[in-house]
């Protein structure tokens, strides 16, 4: 086996190791992903109870004016009634004194089911930032799994990464700049040994033309007509 291929093979294996690792690394994503959207799925249900209860509670503020108001303007037409003397002044005012009361009644209806309902938010976003607390609890040791793993990912991708370019310098600067052309589109395995004179990866037979280069004592190699990978016959001796 030449040099070229030899150190190549060498290269590939690297490469291999280095997607390896990486798709180690790209396994670790989902894991946070799904705990970012537990989080973000708490913490929007704080947030809705937070804007509820806020409105709400402009809603009451508004309402207790309101009330007040109209428990004031009761007052005044229960002390008009009270110092009506003729029977008109009396039938007007106590005309007032009920429109009065029947609108202070509706308000403080609507007062009191406001209220528990603000008292109602007030439990559930109590209850919903307690649960953020304890979500983020019980994802603090998960989340420091997945550092973890990561760091380690990273330190292994360094290691490889400079082995990986250590076995580089033994290639050809033309031959490895075809190889990494190759894997850059594939994102895989850009190197096959021939299966016969047919290409290892697709199956496209070599051409006739080519086969005696490959067989030579260089060790030749081609790209598949079929596939674009390099190929290489593994043993000079193989025959056609």
């Amino acid at each position: 086996m030449n040099s070229d291929l030899a150190a190549l093979l060498v290269v590939q294996q690297d490469d291999d190791a280095i997607r390896a690792i990486e798709a180690r690394g790209a396994d670790l994503a989902p894991r946070l992903v799904t705990m970012d959207k537990a989080r973000q799925r708490a913490l929007d249900e704080v947030a809705r109870n937070a804007g509820a209860l806020e409105k709400e509670g402009a809603r009451q503020r508004a309402l207790e004016t309101r009330t007040a108001e109209h428990r004031e303007r009761h007052s005044k037409n229960l002390a008009v009634l009270d110092q009506a003397h003729k029977v008109k002044e009396a039938t007007a005012a106590m005309s007032q004194v009920e429109t009065a009361a029947r609108v202070l009644a509706e308000d403080e209806t609507e007062l009191l089911a406001l209220t528990r309902r603000i008292a109602d938010l007030r439990t559930g976003t109590s209850a919903a930032r307690e649960s953020l607390v304890a979500l983020e609890t019980s994802q603090a040791a998960a989340r420091g799994v997945v550092e973890v793993d990561r760091a380690s990912i990273e330190g292994e991708l360094t290691v490889a990464r400079s082995h990986r370019a250590e076995s580089a310098k033994a290639v050809g600067p033309s031959l490895l700049s075809k190889y990494e052309r190759v894997q850059l589109r594939r994102k895989s395995t850009a190197l096959f040994a021939l299966n016969g004179f047919s290409c290892g990866s697709c199956d496209t037979a070599i051409s006739l033309q080519r086969r005696p280069a490959m067989t030579s004592g260089q060790q030749a190699i081609e790209i598949c007509e079929g596939c674009g990978v390099l190929l290489y016959l593994p043993r000079p001796d193989v025959a056609s």
